[in-house]
């Protein structure tokens, strides 16, 4: 039963029926001061009554829905959203003629007026993600709401100005409170069957048949009509018939409802069989024993959401330095070869009169072991024998070279990979959101946290192209595609004329644009640089020690006519070598 929990309180039609009950005495009559929005699904009426101000919340959120009395106000932005102008422009100054629930579904309707004006009805309602508040006229034509409905999201119940109201599609379900519900329960609970049921079926049959019902309040109807786990259907019908009474008479009991833990975890508006009476703590109002729970649950699940979010951060940011780590002690362990290369080139050079251009391979007396073996090397077939040792002492050079670079970058992983998992540890024992907070601008001003790159943008500028974006830290925009059909895109469709096209030379890749136009001066050699690593990293070289990258303007690139998706000729170019290994 504790799993319902999991993800937000359940609000259902019995909770609604309760706060509604209490509305009803406290503000209607009373007259709306202020309407404040806290952000796109959250908003706070002031309804001021005689000797008394009331602060009425609503929330339209998927995961708290919600409507009760808090004590309190939440920040606001700057600048309020439209939905909140449009609220005070039409309800600022009313007053609140009638608050009731629609049947006993979670759809509540309050009616306000000004003594000049026609009706305005605020709709709220509660249905998890599919929450929403609507303001409409007498008429039922909709004026605004939280949540515009389109045809794309919805075929058969569009939310949105000038249409008219449509209610939930849930009219055809049992309201406890109506004249034959009685007549309703009886029937619905024949139809059931006879004899003994399992509790899963009882709660989807009660979650279908009936307005308001969620799975909370289905399993509270079935523990109450159950004997040693066994439910029994005369005792279903007569609890449930009991529970009408309840709702009709308004007899509620609230209470605060903590786990094994004492943590607060619900408020219900009647005592629960489904705790313990140690764990049930009575309050005077529902309302206000919602405003104590949600002040105490929210920040729970936004301290568990935000340790989610810095915890998988984290992750990635170690799984990330680890193997840029083992990459680093792969290069350290290649660099004892950098050695042979050199007295490769040195066994080259002492028999450059036996060899000659256009050999793949020679076979040379290796005068650095003891022995004086023959071997056999590789050569380029395109090069003098000079050049082909030149191109040897070249591979030691950069290999000696990458060693140090290695042993360097090696020392500050280690380092890294220290204070992140400090930092995990961390998170795990937060407390408050601000203490996370404090440590991700810890990690970013160290520079552990790197810039993430945006996932595939979905822009109307790409078609739904997968096409990524990288914005530099000196604000330089570099694009890339993932597929052939993008890369035509990207080149043909988003890239100006003056803007750098890149592209790794004579293999398959990525198209890279860096988008100059616009910008004063050349492209910094850095951005060059980031870019050309971006298209060795997307190219089928992207495991290659070296990898050419030409680069020219986008005014020089050509699709030739009838050619497969991806493909390109260019001219203009200009070659940089980028190493994609260890990155």
């Amino acid at each position: 039963m504790f799993g319902i929990l999991s993800s937000g309180m359940t609000f259902d039609g019995l909770i609604l029926a309760a706060v509604l009950h209490e509305l009803q005495k406290w503000l209607v009559g009373g007259r709306v001061q202020q309407i404040r929005q806290h952000n796109a699904t959250d908003l706070t009426i002031e309804v001021r009554v005689p000797g008394y101000t009331h602060l009425l919340y609503l929330s339209a959120d998927a995961r708290f829905p919600r409507i009760h009395l808090v004590s309190s106000v939440k920040p606001v932005p700057k600048q309020p959203p439209p939905f909140c102008m449009t609220l005070r422009k039409h309800l600022g100054g009313s007053v609140i003629r009638q608050i009731e629930q629609v049947g006993f579904d979670r759809v509540a309707h309050l009616h306000f007026a000004h003594a000049d004006q026609s009706e305005r009805i605020l709709i709220v309602e509660i249905m998890g993600k599919h929450s929403n508040l609507i303001l409409t006229d007498e008429h039922g034509r909709i004026i605004s709401a939280a949540k515009h409905i389109g045809k794309s999201l919805s075929r058969k119940r569009q939310i949105l100005p000038g249409r008219d109201y449509v209610t939930p599609p849930h009219t055809a379900k049992v309201n406890l409170t109506s004249d034959d519900a009685e007549n309703r329960i009886q029937a619905a609970v024949k139809h059931l069957g006879t004899g003994c049921i399992d509790s899963q079926t009882t709660q989807d049959w009660l979650i279908k048949t009936f307005n308001g019902f969620g799975p909370f309040l289905a399993n509270e109807i079935i523990a109450r009509s159950s004997d040693a786990g066994t439910i029994a259907i005369d005792r279903l019908e007569s609890e449930l018939l009991m529970l009408r009474h309840t709702v009709l008479a308004k007899r509620y009991d609230p209470v605060l409802i903590a786990n094994d833990t004492g943590h607060l975890i619900m408020a219900y508006p009647i005592r629960t069989v489904q705790f313990s009476a140690e764990q049930q703590l009575s309050k005077t109002s529902i309302n206000w024993a919602l405003d104590t729970l949600y002040r105490s649950l929210i920040p729970q699940a936004e301290l568990a959401d935000l340790k989610k979010a810095v915890t998988t951060l984290l992750r990635y940011e170690i799984d990330f330095r680890q193997r840029s780590l083992e990459s680093a002690e792969r290069t350290l362990s290649e660099s004892a070869k950098a050695g042979r290369y050199r007295q490769i080139g040195e066994l080259i050079l002492a028999s450059l009169h036996s060899l000659e251009k256009g050999c793949k391979t020679a076979k040379l007396v290796d005068y650095f072991d003891p022995s004086t073996p023959e071997i056999e090397v590789e050569l380029d077939e395109k090069l003098t024998p000079q050049q082909n040792a030149e191109r040897y002492f070249k591979r030691y050079q950069r290999m000696r070279d990458a060693a140090a670079s290695a042993q360097e970058r090696r020392e500050k992983l280690l380092r890294e990979l220290a204070d992140l998992a400090e930092a995990l540890k961390r998170t795990d024992d937060a407390v408050t959101t601000e203490e996370l907070q404090s440590m991700l601008d810890s990690l970013r001003e160290q520079g552990l946290l790197r810039t993430q790159k945006q996932t595939v943008e979905r822009e109307v500028e790409f078609d739904r192209h997968p096409i990524r974006r990288l914005i530099t830290n000196d604000g330089w925009e570099i694009l890339y595609g993932e597929t052939a059909e993008a890369n035509d895109y990207l080149t043909q469709r988003v890239a100006k004329p003056n803007d750098i096209w890149m592209h790794a030379r004579s293999i398959k890749g990525a198209h890279v644009v860096i988008r100059a136009s616009g910008k004063a001066g050349v492209v910094p050699r850095s951005v060059l640089q980031r870019a050309a690593l971006i298209a060795a990293l997307n190219s089928e070289a992207k495991h290659s020690n070296l990898v050419p990258v030409d680069y020219t303007f986008r005014k020089y690139v050509r699709k030739p006519r009838g050619s497969p998706p991806g493909l390109v000729v260019y001219r203009n170019e200009k070659t940089l070598d980028v190493c994609p290994r260890g990155v």
